[in-house]
């Protein structure tokens, strides 16, 4: 058998010699970002750092313990309000991230006895939270209802039915047909979890896709989100019936046993949240600028993805073609990163570019003349 070291290094030679290797870029200050999740440009924004400079006294710089212990804060409760409220759900609970939300409410609320029905391209954190589970697995095809609703016809199980889906897909910037889904739940007494990550702020008028179709939330809906994309801070939330957040809190072990939030991230992520929701200009301005994008590419011939959202996908291919174009925009004072497998299946390495509010009409005219 081979040293450590040697395993080590085989390994890394051989994801290399695959152009899967990755490193993590410090991106220059004067560099164009194509490639944030900082949809609304709220990461940055002067107002809530005003208000930080002026409540920085006031609050801890961080939590102390789990929030079942000693760690849950009067700005945590208040940050959980307002996201319920926006939302239109009776409770919330905020979380440390969109991974701890996904693998610990998967985890908590199903059993051997129960089966998940998963969309083919949902995210890693969802793979991973029903990998980690005990319910049976079923994965449907990409958006595919009649395909869920088969399975969901010819699977007989003893306990409950869960349908887990994106709400924007991240890598395709899609929309799950939720409408359809909701309606197959049901019909099949399934209960729906949606990650709505890269929906909350984008869609429904920024309150999320389950509001893009106009509909409202209820019982077997859960609604999960993180505050790291449009809301430009950090952590997660899943919202839902004052029941479910009761069970979760009792249940969830990435609630129980992790350290809360730090109170100034929470003071952050409020004070980012209360922006997003009056000012809707941001939202409606980054969705023109998407679609300006999208056609500007089409008159020059370049086939791109796009579904109405900030994500446009440039599929090219091949891993090191996806390399070359990112190194070259880089040339050029351009971020736009490299997605390659396992991210997106194999021959599928694409240049995934998100448009920010914080980006002009002439950085994208640059952009589109350099691809």
């Amino acid at each position: 058998m081979s040293s450590f070291k040697e395993f080590l290094e085989k390994t890394l030679e051989d994801i290399k010699s695959k152009n899967l290797y990755r490193e993590r870029l410090v991106i220059p200050e004067d560099f164009i970002n194509f490639s944030s999740n900082d949809y609304l440009g709220l990461k940055d924004n002067p107002k809530t750092k005003e208000e930080l400079i002026k409540n920085i006294d006031k609050l801890s710089l961080g939590s102390g313990a789990s929030v079942l212990v000693s760690g849950y804060t009067d700005i945590q409760k208040e940050l959980e309000d307002f996201i319920a409220k926006f939302k239109q759900t009776e409770k919330c609970l905020v979380v440390g991230s969109g991974y701890m939300a996904n693998v610990g409410l998967i985890q908590a609320l199903t059993t051997e006895e129960d089966t998940i029905f998963s969309d083919e391209l949902n995210h890693a954190s969802i793979i991973d939270g029903v990998r980690l589970s005990k319910a049976k697995k079923v994965i449907y095809n990409h958006t595919d209802v009649e395909d869920l609703e088969k399975k969901l016809r010819s699977i007989s199980t003893k306990g409950r039915k869960y349908i887990i889906t994106d709400g924007v897909f991240s890598m395709e910037g899609d929309i799950a047909p939720l409408d359809k889904i909701v309606e197959v739940a049901d019909r099949y007494d399934a209960v729906v979890i949606v990650d709505d990550a890269h929906g909350t702020g984008i869609t429904g008028e920024g309150r999320g896709t389950l509001f893009h179709f106009g509909l409202k939330p209820k019982d077997n809906i859960i609604q999960m989100g993180t505050l790291s994309k449009a809301v430009g801070s950090y952590g997660a939330f899943i919202c839902g019936c004052e029941k479910l957040i009761n069970f979760l809190i009792n249940k969830m072990r990435s609630v129980i046993f992790t350290t809360g939030l730090s109170p100034i991230q929470n003071f952050i992520s409020l004070e980012n949240f209360k922006l997003l929701a009056k000012e809707d200009f941001r939202r409606v301005d980054v969705l023109e600028k998407a679609s300006y994008l999208y056609k500007g590419l089409e008159k020059k011939g370049i086939k791109i993805s796009f579904h109405g959202t900030p994500i446009l996908s440039y599929i090219v291919g091949r891993e090191e073609e996806a390399l070359k174009i990112r190194d070259r925009l880089m040339e050029n004072k351009i971020f736009i990163q490299a997605i390659r497998p396992p991210t997106v299946p194999k021959g599928t390495s694409r240049l995934r570019i998100t448009v920010s509010y914080n980006n002009t009409y002439q950085q994208i005219d640059k952009l589109i003349d350099l691809i």
